[in-house]
C-alpha cells in the first residue's frame, strides 16, 4: 500500500539515495510511492499555476525548500 503523506526527513532520505538532485528525478521517485489518487492530485496541482504558487509559498514548502538546500551544501563542502 502507497503511503501518501511524507515527512520532510524521509524526503531527504528518498532524495539522498536516488543519487540524483534533478528534480524530475525526485518527483518520480515521489511518484512511485503515492496512490493514484494522490498522484492526480498532485498532477493537478503542478498543472494549475496559481495552486502551484500556493503550495510553494506554503511555510511546510518553504521549510522543505530550506531543508533541501541546506542538505545539498553540505555534501558539496
Amino acid at each position: 500500500m502507497s503511503k501518501d503523506n511524507f515527512s520532510v526527513d524521509e524526503l531527504l532520505r528518498l532524495a539522498k539515495a536516488m543519487g540524483s538532485n534533478r528534480p524530475e528525478d525526485m518527483l518520480g521517485a515521489v511518484k512511485s510511492k503515492l496512490s493514484d489518487d494522490k498522484k492526480n492530485e498532485l498532477q493537478r496541482v503542478l498543472s494549475d499555476k496559481k495552486a502551484l504558487e500556493e503550495l510553494l509559498n506554503s511555510e511546510q514548502a518553504q521549510r522543505l525548500i530550506r531543508q533541501f538546500k541546506g542538505a545539498s551544501g553540505q555534501n558539496g563542502k
